[in-house]
């Protein structure tokens, strides 16, 4: 038997009175089996092939780490020590990419991100930022108009009124994240999510925070020479794992080479 969760609509192999995907009470139920042709066995040779539309952010070494762009609707985990440039990065994988974008910040104020958009020289209209930590909120503008990308900044600030838990905690974290998980790929948008790291570099909060989305990047400071960035694939769906890309961090951002 088969239960679907009421919740986040995730599926689960044996009933429980909690969601083990989103931590919601008594949203279990039976999933009705389905007859249609899709769930009929096929025979891989009779698989037909098919391609993944991807997003391209315009930045050549970027798009080719993660596989050739940005899957749409996918869901992209980056983390790194603070000071890393993780905000910087994501600004300028905005701008590059032409793509109408949502910046949402729970942490700096809009005044403090256009501080840095001006010091890296981006002023497109097509990127909006809002501050805000309720996630139910940057749904509803979402759902009114749907960017190209969107970015959280960073997933331990927010939270959903679907829990009484403060941010950060397990239960947000996750809740959260699968949220914006169903939300990226009903509008087939590009989510960036931002995770803060522990003093191990590992990802704060659940380790399904990793399993939930479609793709982890590391971006990693090296002691010796404090002005170069490693941006590392962790995990990648649809893609190649295990990469590695070194940038250097000047007065104006990330000097990365772009398609001509």
């Amino acid at each position: 038997m088969v239960y679907r969760c009421g919740a986040c609509r995730n599926e689960a192999g044996e009933f429980s009175l909690v969601c083990p995907w989103c931590g919601a009470w008594m949203t279990l139920v039976p999933a009705r089996e389905s007859r249609d042709v899709d769930s009929l066995p096929l025979p891989l040779p009779d698989v037909p092939p098919s391609t993944v539309p991807r997003m391209k952010t315009r930045i050549g070494s970027v798009d080719a780490l993660v596989g050739g762009g940005f899957v749409t609707g996918s869901s992209v985990l980056l983390t790194g020590p603070p000071g890393a440039g993780k905000s910087t990065l994501l600004l300028q994988l905005l701008d590059s990419s032409a793509q109408s974008a949502l910046y949402v910040s729970g942490e700096e104020s809009i005044q403090q991100l256009k501080l840095r958009a001006d010091r890296l020289h981006i002023h497109s209209r097509a990127i909006s930022v809002l501050f805000e930590t309720n996630v139910d909120t940057v749904v509803s503008h979402v759902r009114r108009v749907p960017p190209g990308m969107l970015v959280i900044d960073s997933i331990q600030t927010v939270y959903t009124e679907l829990s009484d838990s403060i941010p950060g905690t397990t239960v947000q974290i996750r809740k959260c994240t699968y949220l914006l998980r169903r939300l990226a790929q009903e509008k087939g948008m590009v989510l960036l999510v931002v995770g803060q790291v522990t003093k191990g570099l590992q990802a704060a909060g659940p380790k399904t925070l990793e399993h939930a989305v479609d793709c982890v990047l590391s971006i990693g400071m090296t002691g010796e020479h404090p002005d170069i960035r490693t941006l590392s694939v962790i995990k990648n769906r649809f893609g190649p794992a295990g990469s590695l890309l070194s940038l250097m961090m000047t007065g104006d951002g990330f000097a990365v080479p772009k398609e001509g």
